[in-house]
């Protein structure tokens, strides 16, 4: 999950990259990069495919804590643990309808046109594998919470954000 994370790092710098070239050779009206934009778009979406599994591994994402804050340990845990099964859930499901998608764009030899031709599935690629790393996550959260609902985060090594 570290390499996708560093994946997704390197994505952020070619974003930053392309995005200051692209501006500041309109600004001295250089014209534009061809393809700029449209590989932009692919970045940031493979930015937050390929993140998710390790924000996950880290408790890094976004979680509402009004309601969990004004419950006991014991039942907040139990409520991690019904989170972690409706992610999982739709993970899985997820999971079986992207790599449909990839392989049927695979076999068929579909291409994006736009500034430049890409192959469809080259950018699908990542969708099935993040999909599978979420659910590998969420058996491994809900295996370990199940074995002591109330330390979870002491056992995943992760900073509880709630």
């Amino acid at each position: 999950m570290l390499s996708l994370a560093i994946v997704a790092g390197l994505l952020l710098v070619f974003l930053v990259v392309v995005i200051g070239a692209e501006a500041i050779l309109r600004l001295f009206d250089f014209g534009s990069i061809r393809g700029s934009v449209q590989f932009s778009e692919y970045a940031i979406f493979s930015l937050a495919m390929l993140a998710a599994p390790w924000l996950l591994y880290h408790d890094g994402h976004l979680r509402v804590t009004i309601v969990l804050d004004a419950l006991s340990e014991r039942t907040r845990a139990r409520v991690l643990i019904l989170t972690d099964i409706i992610g999982l859930a739709a993970s899985a499901v997820a999971l079986r309808y992207a790599f449909g998608v990839l392989l049927q764009s695979y076999q068929r030899g579909r291409f994006l046109f736009d500034d430049v031709v890409v192959r469809e599935w080259l950018l699908q690629w990542q969708v099935p594998l993040a999909l599978a790393l979420l659910v590998i996550e969420f058996i491994r959260r809900i295996w370990l919470a199940l074995g002591l609902p109330v330390g979870r985060a002491t056992l995943t090594g992760a900073q509880d954000n709630a």
